[in-house]
């Protein structure tokens, strides 16, 4: 979910002449000089998550996909890893056309593909996250089955088509959107709005509000499922469950309910949008009312949006600090890194003494 969707939203049901095809500009225009700090914020703060995020997202998905990581989780893991990498490098581009007023999609193929594109990566995030969900559940609550449902290739096969399903249902984006010569961008068609408008409803509904509740029913059932295992086992044997296996469930139940509680509520602001349209363009807009409601909605709305993508963001974070063995790993590679490029040094010493003797 973008600013450029929901923009696009609110022309296509607001009165006063924001339904044309200028209608795009004329909203900025008002934003910037009512509310520069709507696009303010989104710099600060997504050019914060860009610098972390990035490092983060490439230093998880290389230590996922190494042993003894490389199991059903890592894999799940990995793949969401690589596609937050991906959704921030679209993000990025996005915001370089956008906020940063850069020319990078201003032509037919890229305005078609690119809204594509970025939808695929933000429907994967939470499909994912509800795929790694529903093995720990499997896992912890069908403890006999584990070896049959979590396992890597049967990861593999449900990554795949996840990302297919993803790709099938945003693909539909290319039909929708066009590059519009007079307003120089990338806008919805105009005979396709009555489509548009209730399919985004449908898809962002779906990926960003049932998703997310699938989400945190399952991880109440394995919270509940932990504990009366805890509590059995203490009366048994003395002790709980496996130590590695608990804290792998406790990061991967963090992970998701941070999904969660940061999508939750931008599906709930964007669910809002109707309420908070902007008024009319024949009246003083710094004192109409409806106006000024819609300004502070606005302001809100980016706030809201801007930390709703950490989760695309921090999840390497999560993982250091949640993890004792992600951490371990992660000291690890940085030993072998070090060692490698100390050898590397040493190496290259030697090639030039030698090379120095040989010409004397």
């Amino acid at each position: 979910m973008d600013t450029t969707s929901d923009l696009a939203t609110m022309m296509s049901t607001t009165a006063g002449g924001l339904g044309d095809s200028n209608g795009f500009n004329i909203l900025e225009r008002i934003y910037s000089t009512y509310i520069p700090q709507v696009y303010l914020i989104p710099k600060v703060l997504k050019t914060t998550m860009y610098v972390i995020g990035f490092p983060g997202n490439l230093l998880a998905c290389i230590l996922w996909l190494q042993k003894p990581f490389l199991h059903s989780s890592g894999c799940y893991l990995a793949a969401l890893a690589i596609s937050d990498l991906l959704f921030l490098v679209l993000s990025l581009v996005h915001d370089l056309e956008n906020l940063w007023k850069v020319n990078v999609l201003n032509n037919g193929i890229l305005c078609k593909g690119f809204p594509s594109l970025f939808l695929l990566f933000q429907y994967l995030s939470p499909l994912l996250t509800l795929a790694f969900t529903v093995e720990r559940f499997i896992s912890i609550r069908f403890p006999l089955e584990r070896r049959v449902y979590c396992n890597i290739r049967r990861a593999v096969v449900v990554i795949i088509s996840l990302t297919f399903l993803s790709l099938c249902v945003s693909a539909v984006q290319v039909h929708i959107w066009e590059y519009n010569l007079e307003a120089t961008s990338c806008l919805v068609k105009e005979d396709i709005v009555w489509l548009w408008t209730p399919w985004t409803w449908a898809t962002e509904c779906t990926m960003f509000m049932f998703v997310p509740i699938v989400i945190l029913i399952f991880n109440v059932i394995v919270i509940r499922t932990l504990k009366n295992a805890k509590r059995r086992a203490r009366s048994l044997y003395g002790n709980g469950p496996p130590k590695h296996r608990t804290a792998t469930t406790k990061m991967l139940l963090i992970v998701s309910f941070f999904f969660i509680f940061t999508t939750l509520p931008v599906s709930i602001v964007y669910s809002l949008l109707d309420n908070f349209l902007p008024g009319d363009l024949n009246v003083n807009i710094a004192e109409d009312t409806r106006w000024q409601r819609h300004f502070r909605f606005a302001v809100i709305r980016e706030v809201i949006y801007d930390l709703g993508i950490s989760h695309y963001v921090c999840n390497f974070y999560i993982y250091l600090l949640t993890g004792k063995r992600f951490r371990q790993g992660i000291k690890r590679c940085i030993y072998r890194f070090s060692k490698r490029d100390s050898m590397d040094r040493s190496s290259r010493s030697l090639r030039s003494s030698f090379t120095e003797l040989r010409s004397m």
